[in-house]
């Protein structure tokens, strides 16, 4: 992570503008305030993006936020907002503009850019932390794009928010019991029905440790001797809330 920090020191003080994406479902949770401060510190450009608009159980324009600097619902998967954006972007051109695009990891960074260029340009992954590198992307004539490694702030050790917003690899969760249990509660606050026609269940209990063993033994993802796979099924849980299988 450190080395991703350095790359990204490094675009931010090289660009015009920076597109900071954020997931629409939790704009200040992937808020990088250690970022904002130094864009702050060099009086740099910004432009909010929330992305992965699409799914937002609400409409995302009766949505206000409270955010300093101009920002835009997108979905890149669904090539929406992307004409708003490009005339926020144009607004800043002068003669040639760079554009740093950063974020969270897995906020969607890189498919944004492919819905700006309107084809594959920059690599995409589900997976959190695919980005090593920057790629410098034309986006138009004097236009381009910089594709950064997805940074989460040095001190921050949520799991759970690490989880929520799909900056970490459920495969790399070291407590995927309790992050499924978190994800549950959210959901049955919302409507058991969610969970139920996902997994083709009928919940006999609202407690997040028995639905994670009925759903495992209805679903026959067992261990030897017929126990429950909780540990699949919770990283199954997380896994379908980050690709947008799970809305509430």
């Amino acid at each position: 992570m450190p080395s991703f920090w350095r790359i990204v020191n490094r675009a931010i003080a090289d660009v015009d503008l920076v597109i900071i994406v954020l997931d629409a479902r939790f704009p200040e949770q992937t808020r990088n305030k250690e970022i904002e401060e130094k864009l702050f510190k060099k009086e740099k450009k910004i432009i909010y993006v929330l992305n992965k608009s699409d799914l937002l159980a609400q409409r995302f324009e009766d949505i206000k936020l409270d955010l300093p600097y101009p920002y835009v619902f997108v979905s890149a998967t669904n090539n929406l907002g992307t004409t708003k954006l490009r005339k926020l972007i144009l607004e800043n051109k002068k003669r040639q503009l760079l554009i740093g695009v950063l974020g969270y990891p897995n906020t969607g960074k890189s498919s944004l850019i492919n819905a700006l260029k309107q084809r594959r340009s920059a690599r995409t992954s589900p997976v959190a932390g695919f980005t090593r590198g920057v790629q410098k992307i034309k986006l138009s004539k004097d236009i381009y794009l910089l594709d950064t490694p997805g940074v989460i702030p040095f001190e921050e050790k949520n799991e759970f928010k690490h989880s929520l917003i799909s900056a970490k690899d459920p495969n790399r969760i070291e407590d995927p019991d309790i992050v499924a249990h978190e994800i549950i509660q959210i959901i049955l606050k919302k409507d058991k029905k969610i969970l139920e026609n996902l997994y083709k269940v009928k919940l006999k209990s609202e407690d997040p440790q028995e639905i994670l063993e009925q759903i495992a033994i209805e679903s026959k993802w067992l261990l030897k001797g017929g126990l429950p796979n909780v540990d699949y099924v919770a990283r199954k849980i997380i896994s379908d809330w980050q690709r947008g299988k799970i809305i509430v």
